[in-house]
């Protein structure tokens, strides 16, 4: 601890805090306004560079949105399924590649159907489902 409180009183480091709420506040905004303009089911909620996946449609496979981002390179921290940490020197290009990639994820898996919501969701559709993929 007291490497990283010397550490943190230098220039260089702090120059990486100045305006960092605002910055990734842009940034979390930058990126939900594109899933919207796409019509995807997702929006990102932060406190700094600590993100959450929130989904604004219910799916039983939203689970599955940590696969398509692997199959773009990016991987989503090993606590829970939707929680993003950013470096703090994450720069402009950094973000937009990764903002990219996230977008080309949701987009792959919104074309593959997985967001797709039957009218009428309960467990006896559920059930039948499941017995139907059985048998």
């Amino acid at each position: 601890m007291h490497e990283f409180l010397i550490r943190l009183d230098t220039p260089e480091i702090r120059k990486l805090y100045e305006n960092l709420d605002a910055l990734w506040d842009e940034r979390s905004r930058r990126l939900n306004r594109r899933l919207a303009d796409e019509g995807l089911p997702l929006r990102i909620a932060n406190m700094s560079t600590v993100w959450t996946v929130c989904y604004s449609k219910p799916s039983r496979y939203n689970w599955m949105l940590q696969y398509y981002l692997r199959a773009e390179g990016l991987a989503l921290s090993w606590i829970g399924t939707g929680r993003i940490i950013f470096s703090l020197n994450y720069t402009e290009q950094d973000f937009e590649a990764m903002a990219n990639r996230f977008v080309a994820a949701a987009k792959a898996m919104h074309g593959d159907g997985w967001w797709w919501v039957d009218a009428r969701p309960n467990k006896r559709q559920i059930l039948r489902e499941m017995i139907r993929q059985r048998f």
